[in-house]
């Protein structure tokens, strides 16, 4: 997806804040049907397309399971491993979708997500999505 130069600067700037604030390594926001809008990984080591096709599967499951209990409609989807943590945010017709290894910061993650999904949205309300 191609974002208008002045919507990119705007939300890669915010990212880099996301990330920074909740000790992310890597965060991505995507459609609702999974193609990314942006990427921003602070160590470079992240994949895009890997976390992407991660999240956008994680938000299938979860959307599928709360409309089937009727708990809908998703707000935050979050996995927790061993050695990491994955937070999904919901944002519309968007996800936001951050990872980190320091499992301890995770109600860090969680705020700060929450606390910048306002902005991004806003940011995001510029965005065309395809309809393809």
């Amino acid at each position: 997806m191609k974002l208008e130069r002045k919507v990119a600067y705007a939300l890669a700037k915010e990212l880099k804040e996301i990330t920074q604030q909740a000790k992310l390594e890597a965060l991505a926001v995507l459609t609702a049907t999974g193609d990314r809008v942006a990427f921003y990984a602070g160590d470079k080591k992240a994949n895009s397309t890997e976390l992407s096709a991660i999240g956008a599967a994680l938000v299938a499951a979860a959307r599928l399971a709360l409309e089937r209990l009727n708990f809908s409609p998703i707000n935050d989807v979050m996995v927790r491993g061993k050695n990491g943590l994955l937070i999904i945010k919901s944002i519309g017709d968007f996800h936001l979708i951050g990872g980190t290894s320091d499992i301890e910061e995770f109600k860090t993650a969680i705020a700060v997500l929450s606390s910048h999904a306002p902005k991004i949205s806003d940011i995001l309300s510029y965005v065309e999505i395809d309809e393809e």
